[in-house]
């Protein structure tokens, strides 16, 4: 059985590594030098398997607790050399402002995408406990030499990569990056910011470090270091991004982006990596990103692979979109056009012309001047079924109780849509796609891969 590696590894301490070469960079820890995770194994683990730890997030207060799992891999579902695998925590904190509302803005404003007005004013408005329903998915990055670990938002609709820096007075809750524990750290001086018409933000200027991720690091990258953040991020779980796109849509302009510099110096074997996202378990265990292979026993049939319409963003053509109601059969809708796969962002977002269209199959569906679409919270015993999306011929569902998220303060029995409008020329498929299908990212090839997840 091959062996997984999760970004603990500075917390192995090993009595023995085998370090020859295996067609990987070497990974160097405190001066220890990995060139193959599956060679980083105590030789007093006779079972064969990795002990990980794996960063757990408690629901019920503010603390960040550690539990070893173990992550079993099939034999036959890696058969490439040097793959390894990130386990993602889901966290859903009482203070996290990741509410539909304001997910939809930060996604519209992440793409450079106009808000509404009256959506701005809302999310102003309300206070900060009353974004209770927004869920986080992270994986654990180091960044330095050795490694400092940080909760990252592994992002494939961004190719920024930043973090709290030890400057940032106000970040409190966070774990903060100290240069001066860095053999690696470059200063580099720009002056670097992102903001949302939510009213958050985060400020600071760029450096150059190394950033470690699995069995892998990636040395001189342009990192953005926040020395001020607002009060949404500061009470923010995540401690920052990690980028997963193509060069050239970052916020800091000119910079190669951390997946192109993997891909560039060939420092996986196979440059590609795969999402699955589940319902997350007792420890808030919610999937896992696997770097240089895919994982077949985590869908059902085979991969449909599609070829990037945009190589720039992870963006693919969709051909057409349906409502399948049991008892009813099918609704095919007048939406199809380019699309983009992005794990930064919770919700599928269409044009406003695309979103009334889906919304026409949901009894008493309206869309709010104030809080954009909305529908009945019980949706699920209204259009029993699924939201079909058809790409290169094959269809791939999400369930229709997945498109009602929480329910409207002030209008008893509504919920918000998970299919929200603002976007242009360009639907964005988030979380809500992703829970239910499988997708492989092909950085070498330019395409990406799909299937229906199992779960």
């Amino acid at each position: 059985m091959l062996l997984l590696a999760v970004i603990a590894i500075p917390e192995l301490q090993p009595n023995e590594l085998d370090t020859q070469d295996n067609g990987l960079k070497d990974l160097v820890i405190d001066g220890l030098s990995i060139a193959g995770i599956e060679h980083a194994v105590s030789n007093e683990n006779e079972s064969g398997t990795l002990i990980q730890e794996a960063p757990v997030s408690n629901l019920d207060s503010e603390e960040t607790l550690n539990t070893e799992d173990t992550y079993d891999i099939m034999d036959t579902s890696l058969a490439r050399e040097g793959s390894f695998k990130i386990p993602i925590v889901s966290h859903r904190a009482p203070n996290n402002r990741l509410s539909t509302l304001t997910s939809r803005i930060r996604t519209l404003e992440k793409h450079k995408l106009n808000v509404p007005g009256k959506w701005l004013q809302a999310v102003q408005e309300l206070p900060i406990k009353e974004y209770g329903y927004g869920i986080e998915y992270y994986g654990e990055v180091g960044i330095g030499s050795p490694p400092q670990k940080f909760k990252l938002d592994l992002d494939t609709g961004s190719g920024d990569v930043w973090l709290a820096g030890e400057e940032c007075d106000v970040c409190t809750y966070h774990k903060k990056f100290n240069p001066k524990k860095s053999s690696t750290y470059k200063a580099e001086g720009r002056k670097w910011g992102i903001s949302y018409g939510d009213g958050s933000f985060a400020t600071g200027y760029t450096i150059r470090d190394t950033v470690s991720i699995g069995n892998i690091s990636v040395p001189n990258q342009v990192i953005g270091l926040a020395t001020s953040e607002s009060r949404a991020y500061q009470q923010d779980i995540v401690d920052g991004l990690l980028g997963l796109s193509y060069s050239g849509i970052s916020f800091i302009p000119g910079v190669t982006t951390f997946l192109d510099n993997i891909y560039e110096n060939k420092y996986l074997k196979d440059p590609i990596f795969s999402v699955y996202i589940r319902k997350k378990d007792k420890d808030n265990y919610a999937g896992e990103y696997l770097f240089g292979d895919y994982d077949k026993s985590k869908f059902e049939g085979d991969l449909t692979w599609v070829p990037l319409h945009t190589p720039k963003f992870w963006e693919i053509m969709l051909d057409k979109v349906s409502l399948n109601v049991e008892g009813a059969g099918k609704e095919e809708m007048d939406i199809s056009g380019p699309a983009i796969i992005d794990t930064g962002t919770t919700l599928i977002v269409m044009n406003e012309k695309q979103a009334t269209e889906f919304h026409r199959g949901i009894p008493s569906a309206e869309n709010s001047e104030i809080y954009g679409w909305i529908m009945p919270c019980n949706t699920e015993q209204l259009v029993p079924g699924n939201l079909s999306f058809t790409i290169s011929g094959v269809d791939f569902s999400v369930p229709v109780k997945n498109l009602v998220r929480e329910p409207v303060k002030g209008l008893d029995g509504w919920c918000f849509s998970a299919v929200t409008s603002g976007a242009s020329n360009f639907i964005i498929l988030g979380d809500v796609f992703l829970r239910s299908n499988y997708v492989v990212f092909d950085r070498g090839g330019s395409r990406v891969g799909i299937a229906p997840s199992k779960h």
